[in-house]
């Protein structure tokens, strides 16, 4: 094997021992005044219900925002924060976590319309968000009116 690949092997082996959580890359604001307790216990079960959805972040976030907090979606169109426009209900976690990536793929879908496959090879290559703030205003003009208020980041 080569040292490179083992490298890598051994980077992801270390990340998936060390627990890292999704509590722990998310920055969370609590909106109705929840207790330290009521924090902790909040972040504890959307810590836990998270790593059952196929995006680790964007589900944490997406729980959290059902309890009450305004959070950052965990998707690459933004990092504003984003809250529920109303009161929340019991299935709001799943709900919300669809409305982020469908709006972070629709964004996405808009802001690459442009964009050849040599324009996409790049932006993979190196990372480069094309369109960056054209991706950022489809997402928020998708999830507001689906009832989210979007922050100011």
């Amino acid at each position: 094997m080569e040292p490179m690949m083992k490298g890598l092997l051994g980077l992801a082996a270390i990340l998936a021992l060390s627990g890292c959580s999704a509590a722990a890359m998310v920055q969370v604001t609590p909106l109705r005044d929840q207790s330290a307790s009521q924090i902790e216990a909040d972040r504890a079960r959307c810590n836990e219900w998270a790593k059952g959805t196929a995006v680790v972040t964007a589900g944490y976030a997406a729980c959290m925002i059902s309890a009450g907090y305004e959070a950052p979606p965990g998707v690459r169109s933004t990092s504003q924060s984003v809250r529920l426009a109303r009161t929340p209900t019991a299935n709001d976690p799943v709900g919300i976590l669809i409305d982020v990536l469908e709006c972070d793929r629709e964004a996405q879908r808009e802001a690459e319309s442009g964009l050849g496959t040599v324009g996409k090879a790049i932006r993979d290559f190196v990372g480069w968000s094309a369109n960056a703030d054209k991706r950022r205003q489809v997402f928020v003009d998708c999830l507001t009116p689906r009832g989210y208020t979007i922050g100011k980041s």
